[in-house]
């Protein structure tokens, strides 16, 4: 990884080892011919005193990948591992942006967006994404430690993404032999608060529309909590 900090701009640039199949726990050491190669720009600036950022980022993934438009020319149920490739290529983009409003309010915002011709090879089955929201610490009310926020996210796939998984198809993630597709929409709230110095608790809630992208799944609410433990002295003064 590589890093440069400007007085407004920042500049980044990563190259990671890629899983040897999706997903798996078992990195390809082969970095010459599979890896994935990122670069991002970004830029700091202030609207009457109050800061911002906007990030752009671009991807190209080299990797052992299948294509779901090779899949679904199989006869019978299309399978995407069988036409997995050598030097196969995945790319896409991302712009994301957040922007204080008052003091203690903030928004922010991200889109998404690959190919959606390349296997989905890790982290999650996403070819489109849009996101927005407003955080805002607890300063209002007498809790400067705490943050409380909100946002949606609505996601989609590629219409040959769609069309692999209703087909039958499998992703490393998703497919129960059928897909009535839906764009999959997340709301999200969470409220974070520090209960002693350094130590603080999370009460996350979503709901969930379309989960997997099939209408015929969900609605769904999931519900989590998370703790976080900082060390050092700062944070026990």
């Amino acid at each position: 990884m590589h890093e440069l900090h400007l007085k407004q701009w920042s500049w980044r640039y990563a190259s990671a080892a890629e899983p040897t199949q999706a997903n798996g726990g078992r990195f390809d050491r082969r970095l010459l011919r599979d890896r994935g190669d990122m670069g991002e720009g970004e830029y700091r600036f202030a609207v009457k005193k109050h800061p911002g950022a906007v990030r752009l980022l671009g991807f190209l993934l080299h990797t052992h990948s299948g294509n779901y438009g090779d899949a679904l020319r199989m006869s019978g149920t299309p399978d995407v591992e069988q036409t997995r490739k050598f030097g196969t290529l995945k790319y896409g983009w991302g712009l994301n942006f957040d922007q204080e409003l008052l003091k203690d309010v903030g928004v922010f915002g991200r889109l998404g967006w690959n190919d959606g011709q390349t296997q989905s090879y890790a982290f999650t089955a996403i070819d489109r994404l849009a996101t927005g929201g407003v955080s805002v610490t607890g300063t209002r009310w007498s809790r400067p430690f705490d943050t409380a926020a909100t946002e949606i996210t609505t996601s989609g796939l590629s219409a040959v993404h769609a069309s692999y998984l209703a087909r039958g198809g499998l992703d490393f993630l998703i497919g129960d032999g059928r897909l009535n597709y839906g764009r999959e929409t997340i709301w999200e709230s969470y409220y974070n608060a520090r209960l002693l110095p350094g130590f603080f608790a999370g009460l996350d809630l979503q709901h969930v529309t379309n989960p997997a992208f099939n209408r015929d799944r969900g609605p769904l609410w999931i519900v989590s909590l998370r703790l976080h433990l900082e060390y050092g002295s700062k944070n026990f003064r």
